[in-house]
């Protein structure tokens, strides 16, 4: 074995105990219960009069502030429920931005129709803003999951990699001076149901 190492380079000799020992490059990670989060006061799994509420009572400011924009006829939301929903609520003033994304809820729940997915906060681009957002999110949602480039909490991270969350994992990332809070449930929910109802079988 010692005469082929010394037949390696020795860059490539100094990099061996990083190539042969991915045991050691592990990094820890650890789940954090992303889905008890809020942004704003807006919550995952949320109705659309439960989001409004927050929204109005984080920014202070009256329900026709809020802009709701409802699915068309075509969207799957409008499929699902049998008629037009509201599938975003936005909330904008002075660069500033704060949108709540809608997705239906299956089963069908004809009093509570609409579930929120997904909620995105902005605010201008500065220096200092890309700092503060980032300190504001710590403080409030304590460690992160992984020690990524931006801060990431995963309900589950993708192991011992410190590169985010699994696929389906609810999470919440903070980038540049953007914060956004997803749970693919409600969309994998919805496009299983999709797909069931678009079950074909072939008759050739």
């Amino acid at each position: 074995m010692n005469k082929y190492l010394f037949a390696l380079p020795p860059a490539i000799i100094m990099a061996l105990p990083y190539l042969v020992s991915p045991a050691s490059a592990a990094k820890p990670v650890h789940a954090v219960d992303v889905k008890s989060f809020d942004v704003g006061g807006v919550k995952t799994g949320m109705s659309i009069e439960e989001a409004r509420a927050a929204m109005q009572k984080n920014f202070g400011v009256p329900a026709d502030k809020i802009e709701a924009t409802k699915s068309a006829t075509y969207q799957v939301a409008t499929k699902v429920t049998g008629s037009q929903q509201i599938m975003y609520l936005v909330y904008e003033n002075k660069g500033t931005r704060m949108q709540v994304t809608f997705e239906p809820r299956i089963p069908y729940d004809k009093s509570n129709p609409m579930a929120a997915a997904l909620i995105s906060y902005e605010i201008p681009w500065t220096s200092d803003n890309e700092t503060s957002i980032k300190e504001a999110a710590l403080a409030k949602y304590g460690p992160v999951s992984t020690t990524d480039m931006y801060p990431v909490w995963c309900e589950n991270p993708i192991p011992g990699t410190g590169m985010g969350c699994e696929p389906d994992s609810a999470s919440l990332k903070v980038a540049s001076t953007t914060l956004t809070l997803i749970d693919p449930a409600w969309q994998n929910a919805r496009m299983k149901f999709m797909d069931q109802q678009n079950a074909t079988k072939p008759q050739i």
